[in-house]
């Protein structure tokens, strides 16, 4: 078992009607608190995944604490840390947002987090939190309600401006429904699930996270003097390039520590398996959160989804004749389980059911039945039992389709998507609902799949393998001596921060002027050009915090857009009976007053079997 976390057993985290965030006392309706409930018990679902995810909470949770008290920003915050990043320094999305708040790199910048060639901040874990509050800060000078502020944090400023009544600016109490944003309600879950087990002066005893300035030293230096393997210290230092430390700042170097103030060992053999074996005489004493659950469902196999709501499909009924007709439901409705080899004619032999329906129940086109996949035997619902869907990796709006039990014609009007369209990783679909044309697409993070274990989970694993082996044992209080390095000796090469490129019209970049508009940000104007927004600073000689005003001249370095020749068809319409200037402009896509022109026309009278030029590029 994981010696680092006691979870009491306990009775089932219920969802209460109101909940506070931040200040806000939030009303749940019944559909809300079901969204809540089921995002709830995928969190808590795995003992040992909730478990870790709290282990790793707890190492580092104690500087984001004093970070949010220093800023005046509410403790409530520390619970979205867990949602965005998971605690784990070097997690990367999709989208290539990185580290603990899950920052993309202009956005990074803009709050004063450094990432170029030397240094990325977004991986450490007191500059990267410390960004995150002054976006929270900026963010609530707008809303006056920190619940908004923190759904901004997802959406951005304008998006939640879009999205959020006026009424609720400065509000002190919101009702939470179906409809409201999920990004909440995945927060509130996240609240109820680790309020009781994380931050508040939780330390696991036999293993702790401290820093120590390391400002122009280097990795090797800090490591002698905290008596920390080398390796180690790099593990849990991955916002540093190299060895050496800049010296144009404070520079916390983060290091482990046992409880009692000695380093962490570094010679114990981590476990192979991320697996947790029971022990009767222990295991009463580590039990997760416990969730009521009223029906079986099959999860084997199926991940929990970044973003969503519940594990879906739910399939329930008697599991072990799931290849037989009637004996399970895939999301309420009947389905069966296609045996290995199956085809579309024995699917249909063995259930009654024509080929034609089975297609239709199941969407399938031209699409070839999979064997032990799950099939439905009566016609999809029209809408989704939950209200949005975050898009995974290898997923299409078929299998999407399949997974909610949607049709797959009412998906793709609800996200007003055209047929052959390719879904784009990280996309909001919304499955109970059309999406409004105003608007607009939402995407979320999705965190990459990890190739090797998280610096923070093998430290937790390493120690709680030797806490088990020494469970019946007096620990020894002896030095853990630092390997000698072989090759500290030598002279380390280290990176200088690139150039900022020089603002002077070349073969390939032009000079251009950018006069500032209401709300424009550095991080818009970086988004913009594509350039980045210390080359912004450098070339206008200014400093972030002077922020941006109204009608200010910024100059850019872009590429010169390069000139193609482009073909001037002309076509010869012929005017038919019934047929008007405007209408014939809007076929052909042009402009009345170009129409005319081409046409030395002085008013809009056609007469029909009349001839006119039309050019088109």
């Amino acid at each position: 078992m994981m010696a680092s976390l006691n979870l009491s057993a306990q009775a089932p985290i219920n969802v209460p009607s109101v909940v506070e965030v931040a200040g806000v006392k939030l009303k749940l309706n019944a559909e809300a608190k079901r969204d809540v409930e089921e995002t709830l018990d995928l969190l808590v679902r795995s003992q040992y995944h909730f478990q870790l995810k709290a282990d790793r909470s707890n190492l580092y949770m104690h500087f984001v604490e004093e970070i949010l008290k220093k800023e005046g920003i509410p403790e409530d915050f520390k619970y979205l840390a867990i949602q965005e990043g998971e605690f784990i320094s070097d997690a990367v999305s999709t989208s290539n947002a990185v580290g603990f708040w899950q920052f993309k790199k202009a956005s990074a910048q803009e709050l004063g987090v450094r990432v170029d060639n030397v240094v990325d901040e977004r991986k450490h874990i007191i500059a990267s939190t410390i960004g995150a509050t002054k976006y929270f800060k900026r963010s609530n000078f707008v809303f006056d309600n920190w619940v908004l502020s923190m759904q901004s944090y997802l959406q951005g400023l304008t998006g939640t401006q879009r999205t959020a009544s006026d009424k609720l600016y400065g509000a002190k109490t919101m009702n939470i429904t179906g409809k409201s944003h999920w990004y909440i309600k995945k927060f509130i879950a996240h609240k109820l699930a680790f309020q009781d087990f994380v931050g508040n002066g939780r330390k696991n005893p036999e293993i702790q996270l401290a820093d120590y300035e390391g400002k122009g030293k280097t990795l090797r230096q800090v490591s002698k003097e905290v008596k920390v393997d080398y390796d180690e210290l790099k593990r849990f230092n991955k916002w540093l390039n190299q060895s050496k430390i800049p010296d144009d700042k404070s520079y916390k170097v983060i290091y482990p520590l046992k409880g009692n103030k000695r380093p962490v060992a570094q010679s114990v053999t981590k476990p192979k398996t991320n697996t947790v074996k029971k022990n009767p005489k222990t295991q009463t004493n580590s039990n997760p959160p416990k969730r009521r659950n009223p029906t079986v469902r099959v999860t084997s196999g199926i991940k929990p989804l970044e973003g969503n709501v519940g594990i879906y499909p739910q399939v329930t009924g008697n599991i072990d004749a799931a290849y037989q007709p009637r004996q399970i439901k895939m999301n309420k409705i009947w389905a069966i389980k296609a045996r290995p080899n199956e085809t579309l004619q024995s699917l249909s032999a063995r259930t009654g059911i024509s080929t034609a329906k089975l297609r239709r129940y199941n969407d399938l086109g031209q699409r070839r039945i999979q064997g032990n996949q799950y099939y439905y035997l009566k016609n999809k619902k029209t809408k989704g039992r939950v209200h949005y869907h975050v898009v995974l990796q290898g997923e299409t709006l078929w299998s999407i389709a399949q997974d909610y039990g949607v049709r797959l014609k009412k998906l793709q009007q609800k996200n007003r998507i055209k047929s052959g369209e390719v879904l784009k990783v990280g996309r909001v679909l919304w499955l109970r609902f059309i999406r409004p044309e105003k608007t607009p697409i939402e995407y979320s993070n999705v965190k990459v799949e990890r190739k090797e274990e998280p610096a923070e989970d093998r430290l937790i694993n390493e120690v709680t393998l030797a806490t088990t082996l020494l469970s019946k044992e007096k620990r020894p209080k002896v030095e853990i001596p630092v390997k000698k390095d072989p090759e500290e000796e030598k002279v380390e090469i280290f990176n200088k921060p690139k150039p900022r490129r020089a603002l002077v019209n070349s073969a390939t970049d032009t000079i251009i002027t950018h006069l500032v508009k209401k709300q424009e940000t550095f991080f818009a104007l970086s988004t913009q050009y594509n350039v980045e927004i210390d080359d912004i600073l450098f070339w206008n000689n200014l400093k972030l915090e002077d922020g941006l005003g109204v009608g200010q001249v910024i100059k850019l370095m872009v590429p010169k857009a390069k000139k193609e020749e482009r073909k001037i068809e002309e076509v010869l319409h012929v005017v038919k009976p019934g047929e008007t200037l405007w209408s014939i402009s809007k076929l052909y896509d042009v402009s009345l007053e170009d129409l005319r022109g081409w046409n030395n026309k002085t008013n809009n009278d056609l007469s029909p079997g009349e001839k006119l030029k039309i050019l088109k590029q």
